[in-house]
């Protein structure tokens, strides 16, 4: 609940009086941030959507930035002998994709999982998967 306390003014002459009265509000920060779904990279594709990192909704402090980073050591392993491994990439446009700030809601960054040709062709048969790990974080504007 919030207190309000009227302002009084007590009329004992004839000039006008006058007050004033704040009005104020207090937002939270808050955010939603959508990140990429499991993917099955077809096998020979040079390069496979990844999805993308969206922010749904945001209210942030001006001087505050959302910051999504990506960890992943790169290499898909084979399931049955993790000594064998296809080499990949996580892009955004032509550059490998590391981290990203947002400001508002509808902010975004379209990724995609790079495989060249010459790793498909090295490759072992079998299964292969990796974990990519994101970070969410809320951070001082660089």
């Amino acid at each position: 609940s919030v207190t309000a306390f009227a302002a009084t003014i007590t009329q004992d002459t004839s000039d006008p009086k006058t007050t004033d009265t704040v009005i104020s509000t207090s937002i939270k920060p808050t955010y939603t941030v959508t990140i990429p779904a499991d993917v099955n990279v077809p096998f020979n594709a040079e390069t496979t959507s990844f999805g993308q990192i969206k922010v749904d909704s945001a209210q942030i402090d001006p001087d505050k930035c959302i910051k999504v980073s990506l960890t992943t050591d790169g290499k898909l392993k084979n399931n049955v002998d993790e000594t064998k491994v296809i080499p990949y990439t996580v892009k955004s446009g032509e550059n490998a994709f590391t981290s990203a700030t947002y400001l508002k809601a509808g902010d975004s960054t379209d990724l995609t999982i790079n495989i060249a040709t010459d790793d498909w062709n090295m490759a072992y048969a079998g299964e292969y998967s990796d974990t990519v790990t994101f970070e969410v974080s809320y951070e001082n504007k660089a």
